[in-house]
């Protein structure tokens, strides 16, 4: 029944997959099309496109099998975003080589080959995240995985792979180490979890549960650095994991400074009148600024001015202070989280920017300076310095960012020791396929009124 389950989730993948492929290229000559008259473009026979769009599909979706896409349990979202952006990038390089080697496709313009590859670009991770999504939430998704583990890290460990269901990894027992039964040639997962903690002896577990299961994945309580960008070394028969701060290297940094700068001058001219309308609401909603400016730790321990529209009230410092005085609950929450649910500072049009995240657009300003990212840890108070503890001299060796690997998974009230752990997660595990993962994210958290 497993096996089928997984069959079926890997052909719906499939049928979605051809489906997007299909419409880029449909899109692409639609939209050459519109510019077929005004840059005087010749036209092109729809049964040539036709048999490009079938080469295309098949090419895509072989690179995609090959990749282990199907269905792809085990992946991280931003891991999937990777393999499906690089063989989709492989699959329209192969097929541009084809078209220019087969005489019958030399009339087929290149133009809709790269078109329909910046489409597919977008069209394949969104429409997959979606159905992964979806298909997540019932009975016929994931695959069964039995964790072998003694005392709470275990219990987290489960708790992890419950939460992010996209992993498609459901774990159906916990059992102690000590019940690794060799005697036993058949389980209902083929797949086992080994919570692995420092006073259990590794290299023998390990042995004895492969010759059980057919993959066995140690999850090691005191590895917090995630995986995305873990290197093996091979040292003469010892194993090393190689890691890095991959945001700390300073091409890493020059690629990000680039995006930055050109996405930042985009965003200010699109988004333009947008805050305009804002300000004007704002001005007629309360007394006060537009803009609010408020001191934050920037690269290296410098502070920084971040710019916000406003969204409280004047007296909003002496309205929390009171507020904190007389309720012991909010002053709990906020020393736990450094913000409160129900804020009675907020203005009414703060309530709704806020919910959009609108308040946070005055800060494209602080990117373009280069004292902020599109993407980053978070802007931490001068006074959460010293809370911050070892942790400041790696998270503030960045620009902080106007969203981050926290905020888009849903992690707003999550505690504050929890987002300097995920911050440093970012920095240790950044690529550009992560940022454009947060992009993704953040595109959702705006429009559907889940920020903060």
């Amino acid at each position: 029944m497993t096996r089928s389950k997984f069959w079926l989730i890997s052909l719906i993948f499939l049928l979605l997959d051809a489906l997007m492929v299909g419409c880029s290229f449909y899109l692409a000559t639609l939209i050459r099309s519109i510019f077929i008259s005004v840059l005087n473009l010749a036209p092109v026979a729809g049964e040539t496109v036709t048999s490009m769009g079938q080469l295309g599909v098949l090419f895509v979706l072989g690179i995609f099998f090959f990749q282990g896409l199907y269905p792809g349990y085990g992946l991280t979202a931003v891991k999937e975003l990777e393999l499906m952006s690089k063989a989709s990038t492989l699959s329209f390089i192969l097929l541009t080589t084809l078209s220019f080697l087969i005489k019958s496709f030399l009339i087929f313009p290149r133009s809709i080959i790269v078109i329909a590859w910046l489409l597919c670009l977008v069209l394949l991770p969104v429409s997959r995240f979606l159905e992964r999504n979806l298909l997540s939430r019932t009975k016929l998704y994931g695959l069964p995985v039995i964790v072998f583990g003694d005392g709470n890290w275990a219990k987290e460990v489960i708790k992890s792979l419950l939460r992010v269901k996209r992993l498609g990894w459901t774990p159906t027992s916990k059992n102690p180490i000590k019940e690794i039964n060799l005697s036993k040639n058949k389980h209902s997962s083929s797949i086992a979890i080994l919570a692995y903690e420092q006073e259990v002896p590794i290299a023998q577990k390990i042995r004895d549960l492969s010759q059980i299961f057919r993959k066995v994945v140690v999850i090691e309580a005191t590895n917090n650095y995630g995986s995305l960008w873990v290197e093996i070394r091979d040292l003469d028969s010892f194993m090393g994991l190689e890691y890095q701060y991959h945001l700390l290297s300073k091409v890493n940094h020059l690629v990000k400074r680039i995006t930055d700068i050109f996405a930042s001058i985009f965003l200010l001219i699109l988004l333009s009148p947008l805050m305009l309308i804002v300000s004007i609401l704002i001005k007629l909603d309360s007394a006060g600024p537009v803009l609010y400016r408020q001191v934050r730790l920037g690269r290296n321990f410098s502070p920084i001015n971040i710019y916000k529209f406003r969204s409280m009230v004047l007296d909003a410092d002496e309205r929390l202070q009171a507020l904190l005085d007389a309720d012991p609950a909010a002053k709990e929450m906020f020393k736990s989280h450094h913000k409160l649910v129900k804020d009675p500072r907020v203005t009414r049009i703060g309530r709704f920017i806020r919910r959009f995240s609108i308040d946070e657009f005055p800060q494209l300003l602080n990117v373009l300076k280069g004292e902020m990212s599109l993407s980053g840890p978070r802007a931490y108070l001068p006074s959460e310095l010293e809370e911050m503890g070892e942790y400041a001299a790696t998270i503030l060796r960045v620009n902080p960012g106007m969203t981050g690997w926290w905020q888009v998974l849903g992690r707003h009230s999550t505690s504050f020791q929890k987002r300097l752990q995920m911050d440093e997660y970012y920095i240790s595990n950044w690529s550009i396929w992560m940022d454009m993962y947060i992009y993704l994210k953040t595109f959702g958290v705006v429009i559907f009124g889940k920020g903060a």
